[in-house]
Parts: C-alpha cells; sequence; structure tokens
C-alpha cells in the first residue's frame, strides 16, 4: 500500500513540474525568435563586433537552455505517466545534467572571450555546475537503485 501511495506521489508532483516546464518550453520558443530578431536590429543599428559577439553568444547560452528544459520535461513526462526510473527516464536527468554542465563551460569560454577581446566585464559563476553535476548525481543514484531492486526481484 505504501508503494502506490508513494508512486501515486511522485506523479502528483510530476504532473505539477511538468506543466511548469511546459510553459518554459512555450516561452523559450517565443523568446528564442525574439532575441534573434532584436540580436539582428541590434548589430545592424550598431554594427560593432562585440554587439555581434554579445548577441551572438547570447543565442547560443538561450539555446543551451532550451535543450536542458526540454530534457527535464521529458523527465517529468515520464514520470507523470508512470515510467518510473527506467533506463529512458533516467536518460533524461542525465543527460539533462550534462547539457548543463556543457552550458556552464560554453557560459565561461563566452565570458572570458568577451573580457580578453572586447573588454565586456561580464562574471561567471560555478552554479551551472554544480547543478549539472547534482542532476547527473541522482541519474546515477536511480540507476543503481533501479539495478538493485531488479537484482532483488531475480533472488526472490
Amino acid at each position: 500500500m505504501k508503494n502506490f501511495q508513494n508512486k501515486a506521489k511522485i506523479v502528483k508532483v510530476s504532473k505539477i513540474l511538468r506543466n511548469i516546464l511546459f510553459a518554459g518550453l512555450v516561452l523559450w520558443l517565443a523568446g528564442i525568435p525574439v532575441v534573434l530578431v532584436q540580436a539582428f536590429g541590434l548589430w545592424k543599428n550598431i554594427g560593432s563586433k562585440a554587439t555581434l559577439y554579445l548577441q551572438g553568444g547570447a543565442v547560443v547560452l538561450i539555446f543551451l537552455s532550451f535543450i536542458i528544459n526540454l530534457h527535464l520535461f521529458r523527465f517529468f513526462d515520464r514520470l507523470k505517466n508512470g515510467c518510473l526510473f527506467d533506463v529512458k527516464t533516467v536518460g533524461h536527468l542525465n543527460s539533462a545534467g550534462r547539457w548543463w554542465i556543457a552550458l556552464w563551460l560554453l557560459e565561461i569560454l563566452f565570458y572570458e572571450i568577451g573580457h580578453r577581446f572586447f573588454q565586456i566585464s561580464q562574471a561567471w559563476n560555478v552554479d551551472g555546475l554544480f547543478v549539472g553535476l547534482a542532476l547527473i548525481f541522482v541519474a546515477w543514484l536511480l540507476r543503481e537503485a533501479q539495478e538493485l531492486q531488479e537484482e532483488q526481484e531475480l533472488t526472490v
């Protein structure tokens, strides 16, 4: 009985988080063209290399954020559908963590190049690294728990 209640709670919370992430996907899909139009307009009016660099880098970072949001949406969508902690579900969480680390690395590269060549003063931080590593760790933990459960089912 307790396992059924836990599964129902997971599905319920997953529905809420999935809806929030779906709203995020809609906003990203609406926001990316707006950013592209604004970037082109700024570059056309100003025409400097720094402006092109900033706007182009922002588009790349926004696109990676969209991919992360998409993987998290797929993870919670599978949880909502009752596919608890199978390979594909955990894979989406692991992919979101890997993309988050890639986003963090590109942010560092983006800010450092901007600082060195265009004297743009922007600070980078390590929160993206920690979030990505945390997602990968949770995915690994879920994968190990799944393997442990499979071993217990085989021995019974």
